[in-house]
């Protein structure tokens, strides 16, 4: 990433900048270098807000600009992508509103409807990986998720 990308202000359709690390070889012959520069777009963003909610931004790099000034369109690999997260919300977990102690679930209401949840920041330098192709067979290229 080369730049902080915030959920307290990023709106979607907001463009990033990010850079490759390595170089793509075929054999000897290098067909993206090293400190590439790549282009994305801010696809969900959405603020902390009252009652605990936490902030959300999901990122999506979009292309790579070639040394000839074309675009080669990339994919992101969803399996290790630290760019999609959610904030913390703070809240009080919703089991303690149900104590039936007298009291008790008045002041847990009133915390979480005062508190205010989290933003979340995928800051400059953040790495993750790419496929430089966004033909639909890369997607045979990806592991299946663990969830």
């Amino acid at each position: 990433m080369m730049d902080n990308v915030d959920s307290s202000d990023a709106r979607p359709g907001d463009f990033f900048r990010f850079e490759t690390l390595n170089a793509v070889t075929s054999g000897k012959k290098i067909i993206i270098p090293e400190r590439t520069m790549g282009y994305g777009i801010v696809v969900i963003a959405s603020p902390a807000g009252s009652q605990g909610r936490s902030g959300t931004l999901v990122l999506e790099p979009r292309y790579l600009v070639l040394p000839s000034g074309t675009k080669l369109g990339v994919v992101l690999d969803h399996d290790v992508s630290d760019l999609q997260r959610s904030g913390t919300s703070g809240s009080m977990p919703g089991y303690l509103g149900a104590v039936p102690v007298p009291g008790i679930g008045a002041a847990i209401g009133i915390f979480n409807y005062f508190h205010h949840g989290r933003n979340i920041l995928v800051k400059k330098g953040t790495i993750f990986e790419i496929f430089p192709s966004d033909d639909p067979a890369t997607e045979t290229c990806q592991q299946p998720s663990n969830s």
